[in-house]
């Protein structure tokens, strides 16, 4: 029995190691500069980015009270998602996301839409 309960742990253990996680490769921390003066928005303040692969998603805070999420890739802006998040599943965000920021790399866009979408669930 015994033999069995860490036979079936090492299995978990070992299928988790080789799980691959929303946001591997994707850097957090940083970023928002571009962002900002795409808004034009003097009192705005960039809240976080997703980084990767030359392409940026940054959080924007406006100055109204408001948030926008911008897409830049490596040399212009693609998108911006302002106003009401009204996309409440991860394949809703990810199929959003590819489909208005074209070349946009996967791994990014599954990162985005998994953390949005956590963020935004009731």
């Amino acid at each position: 029995m015994m033999r069995a309960v860490l036979l079936a742990l090492a299995v978990c253990v070992a299928q988790a190691s080789h799980a691959s996680p929303a946001c591997d490769g994707v850097e957090r921390n940083g970023g928002g500069e571009r962002a900002l003066h795409t808004l034009h928005d003097e009192k705005a303040r960039a809240l976080r980015s997703f980084l990767y692969d030359g392409w940026e998603i940054s959080e924007i805070a406006l100055s109204g009270g408001s948030r926008a999420f911008v897409f830049l890739s490596p040399d212009k802006t693609v998108a911006v998602w302002r106003g009401a998040w009204t996309l409440d599943e991860i394949s809703q965000a990810k199929e959003w996301t590819v489909e208005n920021a074209p070349g946009i790399p996967n791994q990014l866009a599954r990162c985005f839409a998994v953390q949005v979408t956590r963020e935004h669930a009731p």
